[in-house]
């Protein structure tokens, strides 16, 4: 019997017994249809970190105090007038700082939440901002201490009709009266659909609380190097530039890359997607188990059958490899079924969260392979078993 007859004969036994074949495949179904969503909603969640860090300019870097004891040193701190140095030093292109506030804005007779980004001029030059009408401020409107902002182009077009209607509107937010000099498109956030509705926006850093006087306090700068090949050499440059001026030591500053982030990222969701897809795999033994436990069921129930295609010549090769491919394919179906509903619930979850749908083909094809390994190995002992079955023995059975 050659292997596709040996597919029809196992599809047709299968078909006959419809409702326990059924019954049987659940394990497998849920097995692999756990496994394919959890790696393909993890790989969407890289998908979008990445994304986010493809922002940043090649060699960015972030760097800030280091915490001590639980504090940090009040003097490790960074002010506005440092990066007007930092920007002078050799292996410095640009410089920049930035820190979230929350504010306020008053549209007609609605209050909208606003988180305005306090920066400097720079930071468009250090990572991408979709700028779509207007500008962004320059170095002459952050000296000035001017009240302009860039806000993002969905407040742009409820508040105002469109990015370009916006330009040169003021807006009142918590911070005063604000002027706004350019639009830009807010790029897909990880957590973008969590946290309520809410609007983002960029002002000058000097405008910002704490911006200015004594009280220019900065618990971090941004920092791209003149030559990215030479990143560490110019971290090492800053912390003994800052040791010295801070009169503290070069250890008590911590830096971080976007090259480090993707890095720590990618290994994070490696181990999570391995240790929960090994749980979810859990369920691919048990639904084996059921598997080994219907077939020798079905070798019982046909023991006259193999009785009977013994006596006519059937080699205990022949009757091992057709329980086998029993086995094998209530895996197989099992598996289709399962990576369909993984994919459908990595495709649902997609939709309600707004993360990327990602199909992982190598999740499929490791679920897949497991699941013919599972059917592989819970089919080989009742295939063994009705092998070794006796034709005599056989034909007798009732």
């Amino acid at each position: 019997m050659s292997i596709f007859e040996s597919i029809l004969v196992a599809l047709d036994n299968l078909r006959m017994n419809k409702m326990r074949s059924f019954l049987t495949m659940i394990g497998i179904v849920f097995g692999v249809a756990a496994v394919v969503t959890v790696v393909s909603i993890g790989q969407a969640g890289q998908y979008s970190i990445m994304s986010e860090l493809s922002n940043y300019e090649n060699g960015y870097f972030v760097i800030y105090p280091k915490y001590g004891n639980g504090r940090i040193e009040d003097n490790a701190y960074f002010r506005l007038r440092d990066l007007a140095e930092i920007r002078k030093l050799p292996g410095v292109r640009y410089v920049s700082s930035s820190a979230a506030h929350g504010m306020t804005a008053k549209h007609k007779k609605e209050e909208l939440q606003f988180s305005i980004t306090g920066t400097t001029s720079d930071s468009p030059k250090m990572k991408k901002i979709d700028v779509v009408a207007g500008r962004f401020f320059n170095s002459q409107e952050e000296r000035a201490r001017q009240k302009v902002v860039v806000i993002e182009a969905k407040f742009a077009d409820k508040a105002y009709g469109s990015p370009q209607a916006a330009i040169g509107r003021k807006i009142q937010l918590s911070g005063g009266m604000f002027r706004i000099v350019g639009v830009y498109r807010e790029q897909e956030s990880l957590m973008g659909g969590f946290g309520g509705e809410r609007y983002f926006a960029y002002a000058p850093i000097t405008v910002m609380p704490g911006g200015e006087g004594t009280n220019d306090r900065l618990s971090m700068l941004e920092i791209l190097p003149a030559s990215p090949e030479k990143m560490d050499e110019t971290i090492d440059a800053l912390k003994s530039w800052l040791a010295d001026r801070k009169n503290v030591g070069k250890d008590a500053y911590v830096t971080e890359s976007a090259k480090d982030a993707e890095q720590m990222i990618k290994r994070t969701f490696s181990i999570l997607q391995t240790i929960i897809g090994s749980i979810a795999g859990i369920s691919l033994i048990v639904g084996g188990i059921g598997v080994m436990n219907i077939m020798l069921v079905s070798v019982t129930e046909r023991t006259r059958e193999i009785g009977i295609r013994k006596a006519i010549g059937a080699t205990p090769g022949n009757i091992r490899f057709q329980f086998l491919i029993e086995a094998v394919m209530l895996s197989f179906i099992g598996g289709t079924i399962g990576a369909l509903f993984g994919l459908s619930a990595a495709w649902v979850f997609a939709l309600i969260s707004g993360w990327p749908f990602v199909v992982s083909l190598w999740a499929i094809v490791l679920a897949f392979g497991f699941s013919a390994a599972v059917g592989i190995f819970f089919g080989w002992y009742p295939a063994r078993k009705a092998a070794k079955l006796q034709p005599i023995e056989s034909l007798r059975y009732e």
